[in-house]
């Protein structure tokens, strides 16, 4: 994707966007010292061009009952493209894998995985992670505190 060029008046509007994706236009545009129309047509154009792709929820997962937070490093016995497509799209109908991200390195993929705990995380690791087509190593980290996470773009 192309870079799309951003006035300061865009920047501000996703700097308000980031720390309130629920905000009505009209409190968004009372901060902005604007009308409505004219923010909510930025907006718009914000959305159209790709530069805002959505907005969703953030949940506590420990009070939903995961309290495992793992980051899982993956190898895969081959790099032909069908075969790293094939492991791609298993990925994707599996809710515990949150993200998944191609690497540069000795490490060919990196999964942040949910479970309920140590247990859950086990079975889930022989008989899914184990089982998806192409793994070679599995290797796992798993999180003992968190010390930031943020999805916010710096916009300044």
């Amino acid at each position: 994707m192309e870079t799309t060029p951003l006035s300061s008046t865009d920047r501000q509007i996703l700097r308000h966007l980031q720390e309130d994706p629920r905000i009505s236009m009209a409190e968004l545009a009372e901060r902005m010292n604007s009308s409505s129309s004219p923010v909510w047509r930025r907006v718009k154009r914000l959305q159209e061009v790709g530069v805002i792709e959505g907005y969703h929820l953030d949940l506590n997962r420990k009070a939903l009952g995961f309290g495992i937070d793992a980051f899982v490093f993956v190898k895969i016995t081959s790099h032909q493209e069908r075969d790293a497509v094939e492991f791609e799209t298993s990925l994707q109908a599996i809710d515990q894998v949150l993200s998944c991200y191609i690497l540069s390195g000795v490490e060919d993929y990196l999964l942040r995985i949910v479970a309920p705990d140590l247990d859950g995380f086990a079975n889930f690791s022989r008989k899914v992670l184990a089982a998806l087509p192409h793994v070679r190593e599995v290797r796992s980290a798993f999180v003992m505190h968190t010390i930031k996470e943020s999805n916010r773009l710096p916009l300044d």
